[in-house]
């Protein structure tokens, strides 16, 4: 972790350099609109198996068709309600937005461990559900429920995954679902569209939405092409089917010739003035597979245990 608290950059940037093979090949995909180009047959194989068993198939125009079924939407509402902004809450002070988080049971909550380190802070902290704007643009009423470390807190270092999970209070999430944590592989092939949910600079809940793609991948981090900012640390990366393939936990700005960081306007980018707005490019998420196998192997004390074992569970079947 950072001095002031973020994904060290230095080591996002070194694994997505890493990649550049793996980025010519995608953008060579979309240009040909052939998945093959970026993936092994038997990654293919296994996207094709997971899609034909939710009755969906593998599309194979990747480049001009950018249409989705009218579900895409209603099921990224539904999914968009599990997702929170994580804050800050010292007594006697104004809250401080810290992060995203999403819920991945009714008691438990997944966010990074850049965001929430250790059980202490989280005792300050907690998650506000709801806080977005309405359909005319007003803001919506929302809920701030603190953490309850107390009942359960895991963390994995920056260096190794990034990610917390942290309990929050019986029955404060009444209406708002969860995110299923699925282990199970093809969920995602490079140069598929990928769709994050987050609240960029502390800001009411947003959508990065199709104009992201999955350019390269190892055996912990994906590494996709998406406007991000600080504070969308902990937000969940997912399919077009709306399942989670990754926490994002940090970005490289995008910069010009002389190190000055980059804000986008359509196709035009121009010096930023206000950091916080910059845009990043270069970005990474643990995978949620990885992060699933790093539970699994958890132990906990029987209430604490029970608690994750629900969470688990939920993703089994999904």
């Amino acid at each position: 972790m950072t001095a002031d608290g973020r994904a060290p950059l230095a080591d996002i940037r070194r694994r997505w350099s890493a990649g550049g093979e793996d980025l010519r090949e995608v953008t060579t995909a979309l240009r040909e609109q052939n998945l093959e180009i970026a993936n092994e047959d038997e990654e293919i194989d296994l996207r094709r198996a997971r899609l034909a068993a939710r009755g969906t198939e593998l599309e194979s125009v990747i480049g001009e068709d950018d249409s989705v079924w009218l579900s895409f939407l209603s099921r990224g509402l539904s999914t968009a309600r599990a997702v929170g902004r994580v804050v800050a809450m010292p007594a006697g002070q104004p809250i401080v937005p810290e992060g995203t988080g999403v819920l991945i049971s009714p008691r438990l909550l997944l966010t990074n461990h850049h965001v929430v380190p250790d059980a202490k802070r989280a005792a300050a902290m907690g998650v506000q559900l709801g806080y977005e704007y309405d359909d005319e643009g007003g803001e919506r009423p929302y809920t701030t429920i603190p953490f309850a470390p107390e009942a359960l807190f895991l963390t994995v270092p920056t260096s190794v995954l990034d990610f917390t999970v942290i309990a929050l209070p019986e029955d404060s999430t009444a209406g708002n679902g969860h995110v299923p944590l699925i282990e199970e592989g093809g969920k995602i092939l490079k140069a598929e569209a990928l769709n994050v949910i987050h609240h960029p600079g502390g800001e009411r809940k947003r959508l990065s939405i199709r104009d992201n793609r999955l350019v390269s991948q190892d055996e912990k981090w994906l590494r996709y092409t998406s406007d991000t900012r600080h504070g969308s640390s902990g937000a969940p990366v997912f399919n077009d089917q709306w399942e989670m393939v990754a926490l994002h936990h940090g970005g490289v700005p995008a910069t010009d010739d002389q190190g000055r960081k980059l804000t986008r306007t359509g196709e035009v980018w121009t010096p930023d003035m206000d950091e916080e707005s910059a845009a990043y490019l270069c970005n990474e998420g643990a995978r949620v597979s990885r992060i699933v196998r790093r539970l699994r192997r958890t132990a906990l004390p029987s209430a604490q245990q029970a608690l994750l074992d629900e969470a688990l569970s939920k993703g089994e079947n999904a």
